[in-house]
Protein backbone atom coordinates (compact mmCIF):
# COMPACT_ATOMS: atom_id res chain seq x y z
CA UNK A 1 0.00 0.00 0.00
CA UNK A 2 1.18 3.45 1.00
CA UNK A 3 4.61 3.83 0.61
CA UNK A 4 5.67 0.01 -0.02
CA UNK A 5 7.83 1.19 -2.86
CA UNK A 6 10.21 2.56 -0.42
CA UNK A 7 11.25 -1.06 0.55
CA UNK A 8 12.79 -1.02 -2.47
CA UNK A 9 15.77 1.22 -1.82
CA UNK A 10 16.89 -0.49 1.58
CA UNK A 11 18.48 -3.45 2.20
CA UNK A 12 16.61 -6.65 2.10
CA UNK A 13 15.36 -7.10 5.53
CA UNK A 14 14.47 -3.73 6.44
CA UNK A 15 12.69 -4.45 2.88
CA UNK A 16 10.90 -6.87 3.90
CA UNK A 17 10.00 -6.05 7.47
CA UNK A 18 8.57 -2.78 6.02
CA UNK A 19 6.50 -4.92 3.47
CA UNK A 20 5.32 -6.64 5.94
CA UNK A 21 4.30 -3.96 8.37
CA UNK A 22 2.94 -1.97 5.67
CA UNK A 23 1.07 -4.74 3.60
CA UNK A 24 1.00 -8.22 5.43
CA UNK A 25 -0.66 -6.92 8.37
CA UNK A 26 -3.72 -5.33 6.20
CA UNK A 27 -3.58 -8.50 3.89
CA UNK A 28 -5.39 -10.62 6.56
CA UNK A 29 -8.53 -9.26 5.78
CA UNK A 30 -8.36 -8.83 1.97
CA UNK A 31 -11.64 -11.15 2.10
CA UNK A 32 -13.44 -9.07 3.24
CA UNK A 33 -13.54 -6.32 0.27
CA UNK A 34 -17.37 -5.52 0.74
CA UNK A 35 -16.95 -4.83 4.30
CA UNK A 36 -14.02 -2.58 4.58
CA UNK A 37 -13.15 1.17 3.32
CA UNK A 38 -9.94 2.89 4.32
CA UNK A 39 -10.33 6.06 5.60
CA UNK A 40 -11.14 9.28 3.06
CA UNK A 41 -7.46 10.90 4.32
CA UNK A 42 -5.83 7.57 3.05
CA UNK A 43 -7.75 6.25 0.28
CA UNK A 44 -7.56 10.09 -1.34
CA UNK A 45 -2.89 9.34 -1.15
CA UNK A 46 -3.49 7.21 -3.70
CA UNK A 47 -4.18 8.09 -7.31
CA UNK A 48 -6.78 6.33 -9.59
CA UNK A 49 -5.65 6.14 -13.11
CA UNK A 50 -8.67 5.87 -15.68
CA UNK A 51 -8.02 6.02 -18.94
CA UNK A 52 -8.92 8.79 -21.77
CA UNK A 53 -12.45 7.66 -23.13
CA UNK A 54 -11.82 6.43 -26.71
CA UNK A 55 -8.18 5.78 -25.82
CA UNK A 56 -8.15 2.08 -26.30
CA UNK A 57 -10.74 1.84 -29.39
CA UNK A 58 -9.79 -1.07 -31.06
CA UNK A 59 -7.35 -2.67 -28.98
CA UNK A 60 -7.78 -6.33 -27.84
CA UNK A 61 -7.07 -7.04 -23.71
CA UNK A 62 -7.10 -10.18 -22.37
CA UNK A 63 -6.91 -10.86 -18.41
CA UNK A 64 -6.64 -13.41 -16.28
CA UNK A 65 -8.73 -13.87 -13.13
CA UNK A 66 -11.20 -11.24 -14.35
CA UNK A 67 -13.97 -12.02 -12.47
CA UNK A 68 -12.83 -10.98 -9.17
CA UNK A 69 -11.07 -7.86 -7.89
CA UNK A 70 -8.09 -6.33 -9.74
CA UNK A 71 -8.91 -8.14 -12.46
CA UNK A 72 -12.40 -7.41 -12.64
CA UNK A 73 -11.62 -3.59 -12.03
CA UNK A 74 -9.71 -3.66 -14.77
CA UNK A 75 -11.91 -5.32 -17.29
CA UNK A 76 -14.55 -2.17 -16.72
CA UNK A 77 -12.23 0.97 -16.74
CA UNK A 78 -10.30 -0.63 -19.72
CA UNK A 79 -14.07 -1.43 -21.70
CA UNK A 80 -14.60 1.99 -20.52
CA UNK A 81 -12.20 3.62 -22.39
CA UNK A 82 -13.34 1.35 -25.84
CA UNK A 83 -11.32 -2.16 -25.35
CA UNK A 84 -12.41 -5.37 -26.36
CA UNK A 85 -11.79 -7.28 -23.64
CA UNK A 86 -11.70 -10.74 -22.74
CA UNK A 87 -12.03 -11.74 -19.36
CA UNK A 88 -10.14 -15.51 -18.53
CA UNK A 89 -11.85 -17.40 -15.60
CA UNK A 90 -11.87 -20.63 -14.14
CA UNK A 91 -15.41 -20.57 -13.70
CA UNK A 92 -17.58 -19.88 -16.74
CA UNK A 93 -20.69 -18.60 -14.48
CA UNK A 94 -18.16 -16.41 -12.71
CA UNK A 95 -17.25 -15.21 -15.86
CA UNK A 96 -20.81 -14.50 -17.26
CA UNK A 97 -21.39 -12.82 -13.91
CA UNK A 98 -18.06 -10.39 -14.68
CA UNK A 99 -18.80 -10.07 -18.37
CA UNK A 100 -22.37 -8.48 -16.46
CA UNK A 101 -20.66 -6.62 -14.39
CA UNK A 102 -18.61 -4.85 -16.63
CA UNK A 103 -21.59 -4.48 -18.91
CA UNK A 104 -23.47 -2.65 -15.71
CA UNK A 105 -20.28 -0.59 -15.07
CA UNK A 106 -20.67 1.18 -18.72
CA UNK A 107 -23.89 1.67 -18.05
CA UNK A 108 -23.80 3.37 -15.24
CA UNK A 109 -21.07 5.10 -16.34
CA UNK A 110 -22.77 6.32 -19.62
CA UNK A 111 -20.61 4.16 -21.82
CA UNK A 112 -22.16 3.47 -24.96
CA UNK A 113 -20.59 0.38 -26.40
CA UNK A 114 -18.40 0.69 -29.72
CA UNK A 115 -19.42 -1.23 -32.58
CA UNK A 116 -17.51 -4.06 -32.97
CA UNK A 117 -16.71 -3.96 -29.45
CA UNK A 118 -16.69 -7.15 -27.62
CA UNK A 119 -16.83 -8.22 -24.02
CA UNK A 120 -16.52 -11.70 -23.50
CA UNK A 121 -15.67 -14.39 -21.26
CA UNK A 122 -13.62 -17.56 -21.76
CA UNK A 123 -12.63 -20.24 -19.82
CA UNK A 124 -9.38 -20.68 -18.35
CA UNK A 125 -7.64 -22.38 -16.04
CA UNK A 126 -4.21 -22.21 -15.06
CA UNK A 127 -3.80 -25.20 -12.96
CA UNK A 128 -4.48 -27.11 -15.77
CA UNK A 129 -1.58 -27.08 -18.98
CA UNK A 130 -4.33 -29.03 -20.93
CA UNK A 131 -7.11 -25.84 -20.69
CA UNK A 132 -4.25 -23.55 -21.04
CA UNK A 133 -3.36 -24.73 -24.18
CA UNK A 134 -6.81 -24.77 -25.76
CA UNK A 135 -7.42 -21.43 -24.82
CA UNK A 136 -5.50 -19.45 -27.64
CA UNK A 137 -7.88 -21.18 -30.12
CA UNK A 138 -11.30 -20.32 -28.61
CA UNK A 139 -10.16 -16.32 -28.60
CA UNK A 140 -9.33 -16.82 -32.21
CA UNK A 141 -12.63 -18.61 -32.84
CA UNK A 142 -14.71 -16.37 -30.70
CA UNK A 143 -13.56 -12.40 -31.44
CA UNK A 144 -14.65 -10.78 -34.54
CA UNK A 145 -12.66 -10.51 -37.54
CA UNK A 146 -10.85 -7.11 -37.02
CA UNK A 147 -9.94 -8.11 -33.32
CA UNK A 148 -7.98 -10.79 -34.10
CA UNK A 149 -4.62 -9.47 -33.00
CA UNK A 150 -3.93 -9.18 -28.88
CA UNK A 151 -2.96 -5.60 -27.89
CA UNK A 152 -2.45 -6.31 -23.94
CA UNK A 153 -2.17 -9.40 -22.33
CA UNK A 154 -2.72 -8.71 -18.32
CA UNK A 155 -1.33 -11.56 -16.36
CA UNK A 156 -3.84 -11.12 -13.33
CA UNK A 157 -4.24 -14.12 -11.80
CA UNK A 158 -2.83 -15.49 -8.31
CA UNK A 159 -3.18 -17.01 -5.52
CA UNK A 160 -1.78 -15.62 -1.98
CA UNK A 161 -0.53 -17.59 0.96
CA UNK A 162 -2.19 -21.29 0.73
CA UNK A 163 -2.06 -22.42 4.23
CA UNK A 164 -0.79 -25.47 3.03
CA UNK A 165 1.24 -27.34 0.09
CA UNK A 166 -1.51 -28.51 -2.51
CA UNK A 167 -0.61 -29.76 -5.92
CA UNK A 168 -2.41 -29.38 -9.48
CA UNK A 169 -3.29 -32.17 -11.65
CA UNK A 170 0.05 -31.60 -13.52
CA UNK A 171 1.75 -32.03 -10.49
CA UNK A 172 2.35 -28.96 -9.32
CA UNK A 173 2.62 -27.05 -5.91
CA UNK A 174 -0.63 -24.57 -6.88
CA UNK A 175 1.13 -21.16 -5.92
CA UNK A 176 3.87 -21.77 -8.50
CA UNK A 177 1.33 -23.21 -11.25
CA UNK A 178 -0.73 -20.60 -10.37
CA UNK A 179 1.06 -17.37 -10.38
CA UNK A 180 3.80 -18.82 -12.52
CA UNK A 181 4.17 -21.70 -14.39
CA UNK A 182 0.26 -21.14 -15.83
CA UNK A 183 1.10 -17.93 -17.35
CA UNK A 184 4.43 -18.67 -18.59
CA UNK A 185 2.84 -21.49 -20.81
CA UNK A 186 -0.01 -19.05 -21.76
CA UNK A 187 2.38 -16.23 -22.44
CA UNK A 188 3.73 -18.72 -25.03
CA UNK A 189 0.86 -19.94 -26.39
CA UNK A 190 -0.86 -16.36 -26.92
CA UNK A 191 2.60 -15.00 -28.49
CA UNK A 192 1.51 -15.31 -32.16
CA UNK A 193 -1.65 -13.72 -31.61
CA UNK A 194 0.03 -10.62 -29.89
CA UNK A 195 0.56 -7.23 -32.21
CA UNK A 196 3.57 -6.93 -33.86
CA UNK A 197 2.56 -3.44 -34.88
CA UNK A 198 3.77 -0.29 -33.84
CA UNK A 199 5.35 -0.44 -30.80
CA UNK A 200 4.01 -4.04 -30.34
CA UNK A 201 1.39 -5.67 -27.61
CA UNK A 202 2.30 -5.44 -24.04
CA UNK A 203 2.46 -8.73 -21.23
CA UNK A 204 1.72 -7.52 -18.01
CA UNK A 205 2.31 -9.32 -15.34
CA UNK A 206 1.15 -8.53 -11.78
CA UNK A 207 4.04 -9.28 -9.02
CA UNK A 208 3.84 -7.92 -5.55
CA UNK A 209 6.45 -6.33 -3.28
CA UNK A 210 5.75 -9.65 -2.04
CA UNK A 211 8.84 -11.39 -4.03
CA UNK A 212 11.06 -9.53 -0.94
CA UNK A 213 9.75 -12.99 0.96
CA UNK A 214 11.63 -15.23 -1.31
CA UNK A 215 14.27 -17.09 0.79
CA UNK A 216 17.30 -16.86 -0.51
CA UNK A 217 19.58 -19.79 -1.72
CA UNK A 218 22.63 -19.13 0.35
CA UNK A 219 21.32 -21.43 3.25
CA UNK A 220 22.07 -24.44 0.39
CA UNK A 221 25.28 -22.86 -0.72
CA UNK A 222 23.72 -20.68 -3.29
CA UNK A 223 25.05 -17.32 -4.42
CA UNK A 224 21.68 -15.66 -3.65
CA UNK A 225 17.99 -14.85 -4.96
CA UNK A 226 15.83 -17.78 -5.99
CA UNK A 227 16.09 -21.30 -4.81
CA UNK A 228 15.59 -23.51 -7.32
CA UNK A 229 15.96 -26.83 -4.89
CA UNK A 230 12.64 -25.87 -3.77
CA UNK A 231 10.47 -24.41 -6.43
CA UNK A 232 7.57 -26.92 -6.15
CA UNK A 233 7.90 -26.78 -2.51
CA UNK A 234 9.25 -30.30 -2.42
CA UNK A 235 12.08 -29.70 0.54
CA UNK A 236 9.51 -27.55 2.47
CA UNK A 237 6.40 -25.30 2.03
CA UNK A 238 5.61 -22.08 3.42
CA UNK A 239 2.71 -20.27 2.67
CA UNK A 240 4.16 -17.05 2.54
CA UNK A 241 7.91 -18.23 1.42
CA UNK A 242 5.69 -20.06 -1.98
CA UNK A 243 3.83 -16.86 -2.70
CA UNK A 244 7.27 -14.91 -2.34
CA UNK A 245 8.94 -17.33 -4.87
CA UNK A 246 6.25 -16.64 -7.59
CA UNK A 247 5.94 -12.98 -7.02
CA UNK A 248 9.88 -13.09 -7.60
CA UNK A 249 9.38 -15.40 -10.63
CA UNK A 250 6.86 -13.09 -12.24
CA UNK A 251 9.58 -9.96 -12.12
CA UNK A 252 12.43 -12.57 -13.53
CA UNK A 253 10.11 -14.09 -16.58
CA UNK A 254 9.19 -10.65 -17.45
CA UNK A 255 13.13 -9.64 -17.53
CA UNK A 256 13.96 -12.38 -19.28
CA UNK A 257 10.67 -12.19 -21.54
CA UNK A 258 11.78 -8.78 -22.81
CA UNK A 259 15.80 -9.57 -22.83
CA UNK A 260 14.64 -12.58 -25.44
CA UNK A 261 11.87 -10.09 -27.46
CA UNK A 262 14.56 -7.55 -27.67
CA UNK A 263 17.49 -10.16 -28.95
CA UNK A 264 15.28 -11.48 -31.60
CA UNK A 265 14.40 -7.75 -33.09
CA UNK A 266 10.60 -8.90 -31.91
CA UNK A 267 8.62 -5.29 -30.74
CA UNK A 268 7.12 -6.37 -27.50
CA UNK A 269 7.04 -4.42 -24.18
CA UNK A 270 6.83 -7.00 -20.93
CA UNK A 271 6.48 -4.66 -17.90
CA UNK A 272 5.69 -5.89 -14.32
CA UNK A 273 4.26 -4.57 -11.18
CA UNK A 274 2.90 -4.35 -7.63
CA UNK A 275 -0.74 -3.71 -7.05
CA UNK A 276 -0.51 -2.67 -3.55
CA UNK A 277 -1.91 -4.88 -0.45
CA UNK A 278 -5.57 -4.90 -1.34
CA UNK A 279 -8.62 -6.08 -0.80
CA UNK A 280 -9.69 -8.99 -3.04
CA UNK A 281 -10.70 -12.56 -2.79
CA UNK A 282 -7.05 -13.67 -2.25
CA UNK A 283 -7.59 -13.44 1.33
CA UNK A 284 -9.95 -16.10 1.49
CA UNK A 285 -6.53 -18.62 1.53
CA UNK A 286 -5.37 -16.17 4.62
CA UNK A 287 -8.56 -16.18 6.99
CA UNK A 288 -9.99 -18.81 5.21
CA UNK A 289 -13.11 -19.58 2.76
CA UNK A 290 -15.66 -20.21 5.10
CA UNK A 291 -14.49 -17.09 7.27
CA UNK A 292 -14.00 -14.65 4.45
CA UNK A 293 -17.80 -15.79 2.91
CA UNK A 294 -19.33 -15.27 6.47
CA UNK A 295 -17.91 -11.79 7.12
CA UNK A 296 -19.45 -11.01 3.22
CA UNK A 297 -22.93 -12.04 4.39
CA UNK A 298 -23.13 -11.06 7.60
CA UNK A 299 -20.81 -8.82 8.93
CA UNK A 300 -18.83 -8.89 12.20
CA UNK A 301 -19.25 -11.28 14.53
CA UNK A 302 -17.99 -9.12 17.89
CA UNK A 303 -16.75 -5.53 18.71
CA UNK A 304 -13.16 -7.22 19.10
CA UNK A 305 -13.11 -8.24 15.32
CA UNK A 306 -14.88 -5.10 14.38
CA UNK A 307 -12.47 -3.02 15.60
CA UNK A 308 -9.62 -5.55 14.85
CA UNK A 309 -10.43 -5.22 10.81
CA UNK A 310 -11.78 -1.98 10.85
CA UNK A 311 -7.87 -1.01 11.98
CA UNK A 312 -6.00 -3.06 9.64
CA UNK A 313 -8.19 -1.83 6.69
CA UNK A 314 -6.45 1.52 6.65
CA UNK A 315 -3.74 -0.35 5.83
CA UNK A 316 -4.85 -1.52 2.14
CA UNK A 317 -6.13 -0.36 -0.87
CA UNK A 318 -9.25 -0.63 -2.65
CA UNK A 319 -9.79 -2.77 -5.55
CA UNK A 320 -10.07 0.75 -7.24
CA UNK A 321 -7.04 2.18 -5.94
CA UNK A 322 -4.54 -1.21 -6.67
CA UNK A 323 -5.95 -1.61 -10.37
CA UNK A 324 -4.77 1.56 -11.05
CA UNK A 325 -0.77 0.73 -11.87
CA UNK A 326 -2.26 -2.48 -14.22
CA UNK A 327 -4.54 -0.27 -16.04
CA UNK A 328 -2.15 2.86 -16.24
CA UNK A 329 0.16 -0.07 -18.33
CA UNK A 330 -2.11 -1.55 -20.03
CA UNK A 331 -3.47 1.75 -21.22
CA UNK A 332 -0.38 2.11 -23.22
CA UNK A 333 1.32 4.69 -20.35
CA UNK A 334 4.75 4.49 -18.77
CA UNK A 335 6.19 6.15 -22.05
CA UNK A 336 8.87 4.07 -24.02
CA UNK A 337 11.52 2.19 -23.52
CA UNK A 338 10.28 0.43 -20.06
CA UNK A 339 10.37 -3.32 -21.34
CA UNK A 340 11.89 -5.49 -18.16
CA UNK A 341 10.57 -2.48 -15.47
CA UNK A 342 8.70 -2.77 -12.26
CA UNK A 343 6.04 -0.28 -11.52
CA UNK A 344 4.44 0.66 -8.37
CA UNK A 345 2.04 3.42 -7.86
CA UNK A 346 2.19 4.16 -11.52
CA UNK A 347 5.80 4.98 -11.61
CA UNK A 348 9.21 2.58 -11.88
CA UNK A 349 10.69 1.29 -8.86
CA UNK A 350 13.78 -0.27 -8.03
CA UNK A 351 14.34 -3.90 -7.52
CA UNK A 352 16.88 -5.88 -4.76
CA UNK A 353 19.55 -7.85 -6.07
CA UNK A 354 17.36 -11.12 -5.96
CA UNK A 355 14.91 -9.67 -8.86
CA UNK A 356 17.91 -8.29 -11.25
CA UNK A 357 19.79 -11.33 -11.05
CA UNK A 358 19.90 -12.13 -14.91
CA UNK A 359 21.74 -15.75 -14.61
CA UNK A 360 18.41 -16.58 -12.74
CA UNK A 361 16.35 -15.25 -15.01
CA UNK A 362 17.70 -17.17 -17.70
CA UNK A 363 17.86 -20.23 -15.42
CA UNK A 364 14.22 -20.09 -14.41
CA UNK A 365 13.17 -19.56 -18.02
CA UNK A 366 15.31 -23.01 -19.06
CA UNK A 367 13.89 -24.45 -16.10
CA UNK A 368 9.57 -23.31 -16.74
CA UNK A 369 10.35 -24.38 -20.17
CA UNK A 370 11.06 -28.25 -19.17
CA UNK A 371 8.46 -28.25 -17.20
CA UNK A 372 5.59 -27.18 -19.04
CA UNK A 373 6.85 -27.87 -22.29
CA UNK A 374 6.39 -24.51 -23.72
CA UNK A 375 8.21 -22.98 -26.67
CA UNK A 376 8.20 -18.83 -27.03
CA UNK A 377 8.29 -17.89 -31.14
CA UNK A 378 9.90 -14.84 -30.73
Amino acid sequence: GKGTSTSTTTNGSHGRRHFIETAVGGATLLGSATLLTPTPAYAAAKQIYKPTPGSMNGKVVIITGANTGLGLESSCRLAAAGATVVLATRNPQKGQKAVQAVTDYLAKNGVTRLSGQQIISLPLDLCDFGSIRAFPKLVSQTLDGDNRTVDVLLNNAGVMAIPDRRLTKDGFETTFQTNHLGHFLLTSELLPLISKEGDGGRVITVSSQGYLFAPSDKKSGGSGGLDFSNLNGEVSYGPWTSYGNSKLENILFTKELQSRADTAGRKLTAVTLHPGAVQTDLARYLIGEEKAEKLKKEGFSSWTEKVLFEGLAKLVLTVEEGASTQVFLAAGQGGSGIGGKFFDDCKEAALQPSATDMAKAKELWAVSETLTGAKFSL
